[in-house]
């Protein structure tokens, strides 16, 4: 179920042409996909040190003892420099790019085969195609690695840009990843929906005049931190289809 507003927001969704997901914690389970690869690359780093290893998660933003993350912090808002600049404090590394570049290989080594799923993405994705609408993924991962993950579940060839800390289209919150996923799949960042667990996601849809910005609860973030900057909140991308109106399809074509 999502939120309840108060705010009519139907002519927002009414004006929705494509929609840009953020890949973790948004078409992929932020903590158990990213908890374990985070945990297991600081252990390679530090050839096994746990002490060690639970600093430089503190240093990117996981609390091991609340077992939180930090809303803004490298792991849950950044990409993979953002964590290797905040790890090389702690492994004492002036390093950071050949850091990065070495994390960025224990990513695509690990995460891939740890990537869940929130949803069934197949279905919910041939859904969304069906009724019309053009789909992008922003990811602060690498675009290699975006790609991994959607492969892994067939659904690459569903979307039809998607675009990593990497792959020169700029990095969260630049509004400018919404209009050249504008631009590549012509139509107007007034016409895209933003669908995403953190604030950069919020901020980059807002500041770019995206026509919707959906926040969801399957991130880092909570409901009351992320309610303010989105037009709506959902507990998952599987409320999408309720939101925007479309009506359910079984496998042999007829409408439910």
């Amino acid at each position: 179920m999502y939120q309840t507003t108060d705010i009519d927001i139907s002519y927002k969704v009414r004006a929705v042409r494509a929609i840009l997901f953020d890949k973790d914690g948004t078409l992929f389970d932020f903590r158990g996909t990213w908890l374990p690869v985070f945990r297991e690359a600081a252990l390679r780093l530090c050839d096994g040190d746990v002490t060690v290893a639970t600093e430089l998660l503190r240093a990117a933003g996981y609390e091991a003892e609340t077992d939180t993350f930090a809303p803004d912090g490298p792991i849950a808002a950044g990409t993979v420099v953002d964590v290797a600049q905040a790890w090389s404090g702690v492994l004492d590394r002036a390093d950071h790019s050949l850091l990065a570049e070495e994390m960025d290989r224990y990513s695509l080594e690990i995460a891939p085969g740890h990537s869940v799923p929130v949803c069934d993405l197949p279905r919910l994705m041939n859904e969304l195609r069906r009724a019309g609408y053009l789909l992008g993924v922003a990811t602060s991962d690498s675009a290699g690695g975006a790609r991994a993950a959607l492969d892994r579940f067939g659904i690459t060839e569903l979307f039809s840009w998607v675009s990593g800390y990497d792959s020169g289209e700029g990095n969260k919150p630049d509004p400018a990843i919404i209009r050249r996923f504008a631009s590549s799949v012509g139509v107007q960042a007034g016409e895209v929906a933003v669908v995403g667990d953190t604030f950069h996601d919020m901020r980059m849809g807002r500041s770019a005049g995206a026509a919707l910005v959906v926040g969801v609860l399957t991130g880092a973030i909570s409901r009351s931190i992320l309610a303010p900057e989105a037009d709506i909140v959902l507990e998952s991308i599987a409320d999408l289809p309720r939101l925007l109106g479309i009506t359910p399809v079984a496998g042999d074509g007829r409408a439910l």
